[in-house]
């Protein structure tokens, strides 16, 4: 059937990609229902990934909370009706990983501190940051050392809560204590209302107000650069990724790490975005940017941001 379909059965307006010019490849846009008095398809959802949605006006949402503002039922009927009209979800890739509604609720690893302790603090500090600044801005908890979910060990590690469209959908650790052969720990998949790999991590709600966005790979690299960097957790993009980003902003500079594979990686990334009909610059720094000092990574954002003119 198809998101299609069910916007057809539900008497919702939408356009496709050749009727109207709010609406490109892989995606159909209705009205948005976040926008007071929005009457111009600006709302996409992604035919790939269908819980996924953004706004053009006002950012990222999900789509089952867009349905149910639009017919005036819960969200998570929504998010059953959507999966039973989606079905398997129709990919580019053969073994591209299909968006999914968690099978067991969001929840953060147990026992959980809702603020940083002192050995959280000195990490931050360390790699130039401001704890308290950090925390506000980013929601980040932490785990002390003994720390479980689904019997996964999550001890002395920071929790950074993922969100998208306004929700919590899942959520990324970070080692402390330099002794785990896992510098990062993801959220068990059953748990993920969105999988983090087919959405990128920042300030969605400032993604429009910048020139060009900022694609680095992990989330210390988007607080040391600011709003106008991007996520994609990792060099190892997915096609849905590349959506994603196709629909938030139309300028891009990649700037992974300065290691071969990254840059292979960030070069791939730059022609897919490209065939997308996107602006892309590939930017090679000499130093990783979440351990640029925070004067010299300002400096490096407002330099960037200057050459899209």
């Amino acid at each position: 059937m198809g998101i299609e379909k069910l916007l057809q059965d539900y008497g919702i307006p939408y356009v496709t990609e050749s009727e109207h010019h709010h609406a490109t490849t892989g995606w159909i846009n209705i009205h948005c229902p976040f926008c007071a008095g929005s009457k111009n398809f600006h709302l996409g959802i992604n035919l790939y990934q269908p819980l996924v949605s953004h706004c053009w006006r006002c950012g990222g949402h999900s789509t089952a909370t867009a349905l149910a503002r639009i017919l005036n039922q819960p969200v998570e009927k929504m998010k059953l009706l959507i999966q039973e009209y989606a079905g398997p979800t129709v990919t580019i890739r053969k073994k591209a990983e299909e968006p999914r509604v968690s099978i067991l609720p969001i929840k953060f690893p147990q026992p959980y501190f809702q603020h940083l302790n002192e050995a959280g603090k000195k990490y931050l500090e360390r790699r130039g940051f401001d704890p308290e600044k950090l925390e506000k801005k980013w929601k980040l908890k932490q785990t002390g050392p003994i720390s479980f979910l689904d019997k996964i060990p999550y001890g002395n590690r920071i929790v950074i809560p993922i969100r998208w469209g306004g929700e919590l959908v899942s959520f990324q650790t970070r080692d402390i204590t330099g002794k785990s052969d896992k510098r990062y720990l993801a959220c068990p998949i059953r748990r993920e209302v969105i999988h983090h790999k087919h959405i990128v991590y920042g300030k969605e709600e400032k993604w429009s107000k910048h020139p060009a966005l900022i694609v680095v790979e992990g989330v210390v690299d988007v607080w040391k650069l600011g709003t106008a960097a991007v996520a994609t957790f990792g060099t190892a993009f997915t096609m849905e990724q590349v959506l994603t980003l196709s629909r938030i902003h139309n300028k891009f500079f990649i700037v992974y790490d300065n290691e071969p594979q990254a840059q292979q990686q960030s070069r791939k990334l730059a022609v897919k975005l490209k065939a997308l009909g996107k602006k892309v610059f590939v930017e090679t720094v000499d130093t990783d940017p979440g351990d640029m000092k925070i004067e010299d990574a300002r400096h490096f954002v407002k330099t960037l941001l200057k050459e899209v003119f």
